[in-house]
């Protein structure tokens, strides 16, 4: 297994030259509003992301930060993808992020994954992709009574993507899957899980949107946290092109 994922990687480093540089095209995105999680437990959801896309490229910054007095979510985000010039429907990608979210007893996790996507549609109303890849998790978690000392872990996973964005004359819909399947010894407990996000976007002004959505992480042991991690969001979404040439 190990020297399949090592020929996968220098595989798209190698296909994943340099293009012809174009124009890059950059955009700001800003969200405010509010987020419910189980038992009517309502707080504050706020969002902002930087885009740099050319016709090889795309690179971004996002920030979720889901707030409930005692618990929050925060999620930081960086991911850079390009696509193989001789093969327009294959890119490589790299994300690394960081996530707080007490919601799952989560107390800081460093992420890393990095693999192969396919653009199985690319159009200027929507997209859709899938991908598949490494995924490395460097965690600490809280202890159910929260107040012994936090267990730190490492883990390995085999990474499963898929999105599907959508727009039509005043909605935009978008769908995100992500599937963690730990390949890595099992400490205490499996610590697979599945990502999902979904959401309906009204555009209410060129630059402005009104925007519902979903978010849940579902761990393999879904029984110490049934119910407790499902955010039901609603924002106000800004967005702005930046005159940037670099």
């Amino acid at each position: 297994m190990t020297k399949k994922v090592f020929v996968l990687i220098l595989f798209s480093n190698l296909l994943g030259h340099e293009p012809k540089k174009d124009i890059p095209q950059w955009t700001v995105y800003g969200r405010g509003g509010l987020v419910n999680v189980s038992k009517n437990k309502l707080g504050g959801a706020a969002y902002s992301r930087l885009k740099r896309t050319t016709n090889y490229t795309f690179r971004d910054v996002r920030l979720y930060a889901n707030i409930f007095g005692s618990d929050e979510d925060i999620r930081f985000r960086q991911k850079s993808s390009r696509i193989f010039v001789t093969l327009p429907w294959l890119y490589n990608f790299t994300t690394a992020s960081y996530q707080r979210n007490t919601l799952i007893d989560v107390a800081l996790r460093y992420h890393y994954n990095q693999g192969l996507g396919v653009l199985i549609q690319n159009t200027e109303n929507g997209n859709t992709t899938t991908e598949m890849g490494m995924a490395y998790d460097m965690s600490d978690y809280i202890e159910n009574d929260r107040k012994s000392s936090y267990l730190k872990r490492k883990t390995s996973y085999l990474k499963f993507a898929f999105t599907h964005d959508k727009d039509f004359q005043k909605i935009s819909t978008k769908i995100e899957f992500d599937y963690f399947y730990q390949i890595s010894d099992i400490n205490v407990y499996d610590l697979s899980r599945i990502q999902i996000l979904g959401e309906l976007q009204l555009r209410l002004h060129r630059n402005l949107r009104l925007i519902s959505g979903l978010y849940q992480e579902i761990p393999k042991n879904i029984i110490e946290h049934r119910n407790k991690n499902i955010l039901l969001y609603i924002t106000l979404d800004w967005n702005k092109k930046i005159q940037w040439f670099f």
